[in-house]
């Protein structure tokens, strides 16, 4: 296997990862795909090797998501390509699943690996996440006594899991016991500890760590007996100075349905939010991005990526695989006109760029997270915790939407457009003098970009 083998496949690879991370959930991503590799690829034969870390893994893949994988790999390439799957230098071959397979043996580095790419050293510190980051690398260098416990939330793809990570490396190189887990994962094992009789060897695992790192904590939501459970290890865990590290998609003001006692307990420590990238952020990242991928482009190549494309971190990463992909195929020997002729034709990249929202999708979004039904933002009560949900749906829908003043008063209890204009005017000024406004649009525009997605 010769380096160009080797990196053609990784692009190629990270091209097609970076598709389906968008399109499946985020718990089938990183149990059967995150850690995945592409090490070789034959272009003679349309083949290309791919490395996984167990049989069962492999066997998952082929019969369970061939198809999206393969269509996928079809996209990046634009012509068919056949998969083989490599534990070690060996091809797995297809067969079924073997239902006798043996567990793996409970070690906590083995069973939640930290993902290699997810350092401090690659993420990318902007004005959006400065905070998250100072607050990660104080309990990297003081766990359990700088922040304890530390919230981060945000929406999806704005790098929550990866300070997490970034977290996980810092303390294992310092020889300490992190354990980083989602909270679904989590269920399962207590719930399995619960139905084979071995809580005790549960209690053990996750309260004799130096630090928890625990994803997406929202997902207890409904649970009571995981909460039961959560709620005991992070006593535990608090009572002893380790560090607790936690990510939710939401602010814990609105983690009501959870028990109050843990929304209180997480309320002690540090929380820190982060928004959507700024430009200069994303183009950051791009180049960042870029310089590990070992490719570079023309700076309107980035500076199109990223004006098009703010919702997250994910998405633009994607697309700069893509690109990369695109560009790898054509030896690296692409125009500045070919590669812009290529995003204009990439289907997700226009998509993307161009997403627009419904104006029933703007109303129920405003008014869930104002807590207001959507008849009372269409009707006529002038209270303030009516006026403002009303006058942020209008700010909305005339910035995301292609809706005329007159179309969004009719869809707004049929106001006319001086009352809609009066309402957009007003937002846009409490946006340069409120932050607590300007925060409030930015999580409402989030939530739809990830509804729409």
């Amino acid at each position: 296997m010769n380096e160009h083998q080797s990196k053609k496949a990784q692009n190629i690879w990270q091209a097609v990862l970076g598709k389906i991370e968008m399109r499946i959930p985020k718990a089938s991503f990183e149990t059967w795909l995150k850690d995945t590799s592409g090490v070789a690829f034959d272009e003679e034969n349309s083949t290309i090797n791919v490395k996984v870390n167990s049989s069962f893994t492999a066997q998952y893949l082929q019969e369970r998501m061939a198809g999206i994988i393969e269509r996928e790999l079809n996209n990046v390439s634009e012509k068919r390509i056949q998969v083989n799957y490599l534990q070690g230098s060996e091809i797995v071959q297809n067969s079924k699943l073997d239902t006798t397979i043996t567990p793996i043996k409970n070690d906590n580095k083995n069973i939640f690996p930290l993902n290699p790419k997810y350092t401090f050293d690659s993420f990318v510190v902007g004005d959006t996440n400065q905070l998250a980051f100072a607050g990660a690398k104080a309990v990297s260098d003081s766990p359990g006594t700088a922040f304890n416990p530390i919230v981060f939330y945000s929406g999806v793809g704005l790098g929550k899991t990866h300070l997490l990570h970034a977290i996980g490396h810092s303390l294992r190189n310092q020889g300490k016991n992190a354990l980083y887990i989602t909270s679904e994962e989590f269920t399962n094992q207590y719930i399995s500890s619960i139905k084979h009789q071995t809580t005790e060897s549960f209690r053990l695992n996750f309260r004799n760590v130096d630090a928890l790192l625990i994803d997406d904590l929202q997902f207890l939501i409904g649970k009571e007996q995981t909460q039961e459970g959560f709620f005991h290890t992070f006593n535990e865990l608090h009572l002893q100075n380790k560090q607790i590290v936690v990510a939710l998609d939401r602010p814990l003001s609105k983690l009501d349905v959870l028990q109050a006692r843990i929304t209180s307990r997480l309320s002690g420590g540090l929380t820190a939010d982060i928004q959507k990238p700024s430009y200069e952020t994303r183009m950051a990242i791009l180049q960042s991005k870029a310089s590990t991928l070992e490719v570079q482009f023309p700076n309107n190549i980035y500076e199109i990526m990223a004006k098009k494309t703010s919702s997250n971190i994910r998405q633009l990463e994607g697309i700069l695989n893509r690109v990369a992909a695109w560009s790898q195929f054509n030896g690296n020997k692409a125009t500045s006109n070919e590669l812009l002729n290529f995003i204009s034709n990439d289907i997700d990249f226009i998509s993307q760029s161009s997403k627009t929202f419904t104006s029933e999708e703007v109303i129920k979004t405003v008014a869930e997270h104002f807590s207001v039904t959507q008849d009372q933002i269409k009707g006529k009560q002038r209270r303030t915790n009516f006026l403002i949900p009303r006058q942020i749906t209008m700010y909305i829908l005339r910035e995301e939407t292609s809706m005329s003043l007159s179309a969004i008063g009719k869809v707004l209890g049929n106001r006319d457009h001086s009352t809609v204009l009066h309402g957009c005017l007003k937002i846009s000024e409490l946006m340069l003098s409120d932050d607590k406004i300007k925060k409030q649009i930015f999580e409402i525009k989030d939530t739809l970009l990830e509804v729409n997605s």
